[in-house]
């Protein structure tokens, strides 16, 4: 009679044991993390239907997450992330910048878009030569960008005004206020498609491209590798390229 109620024991233990290794696992699987967002369309919106968007919530999908993302300004939407506040951040320049500066943020090592930022110009029509070729021009950038911030300023500009709104910033140009804003590519086409401001082109080539990632607080860690792996076979399984092609196909002439 003891043997058998010690072996009724001994299963209850290893029960619970068992249930107690999985039972974290399973509420991480079924919570929804909050991911910031400071990206405009086409890259991210309000409905979650943003190239990076689609690219972000697919990976997550992959290894059982579900995510919402949320929209903020630049410098925001770090600093909350950074704070757990939120859950992560959805794209930003890797080169250590964003880790350094906010300490919290864990990178996902595994690129998934390359950002090029390049000047929008109505009247100037030369070719950029740096950081330091904009020194003749009055110079307007977004809010919120660490690799902007880096590497404009006064000095090298001959004025510079800072503006959150991206489709205000692009309005500088239009007004006269501004000879060029800098900001992404793909973002830009899609102001200028969506304001009609076909007097706006591209002055080439980029002053920058970089290779982008996603960041998560450090209390999410152990998602981190498995994020990258999905990432990765996404790229290799050409979901990701497929993602990026529909996008751009908006904006072929």
């Amino acid at each position: 009679m003891k043997t058998a109620i010690f072996k009724i024991m001994a299963v209850f233990v290893i029960m619970a044991a068992v249930f107690s290794y999985l039972l974290p696992n399973t509420a991480k699987s079924a919570e929804t993390l909050v991911i910031a967002s400071s990206h405009g369309s086409p890259l991210s919106n309000r409905e979650g239907t943003g190239m990076i968007d689609l690219i972000v919530k697919e990976a997550f999908s992959k290894i059982g997450v579900k995510i919402q993302i949320v929209l903020l300004d630049g410098k925001t939407a770090l600093e909350k992330a950074n704070q757990g506040i939120y859950d992560g951040d959805i794209m930003r320049v890797g080169d250590g910048i964003i880790t350094w500066k906010y300490s919290n943020l864990i990178q996902v090592p595994e690129t998934f878009h390359t950002f090029e930022f390049v000047g929008f110009s109505k009247n100037v029509n030369v070719p950029m030569t740096g950081w330091n070729g904009l020194k003749s021009y009055r110079v307007g950038m977004g809010i919120g960008w660490i690799i902007l911030d880096d590497n404009i300023n006064a000095e090298n500009t001959k004025s510079l005004i800072k503006v959150i709104n991206p489709s205000d910033l692009f309005n500088t140009l239009m007004k006269g206020e501004t000879d060029i804003v800098i900001y992404d590519r793909l973002t830009g086409y899609d102001i200028i498609r969506k304001g009609g401001m076909s007097d706006i082109h591209v002055l080439e080539p980029p002053l920058a491209s970089k290779p982008m990632f996603l960041y998560l607080h450090n209390k999410h860690k152990d998602l981190v590798p498995k994020l990258a792996v999905a990432i990765s076979d996404m790229k290799k399984d050409g979901t990701i390229p497929k993602i990026v092609a529909q996008t751009l196909e908006k904006y072929k002439k």
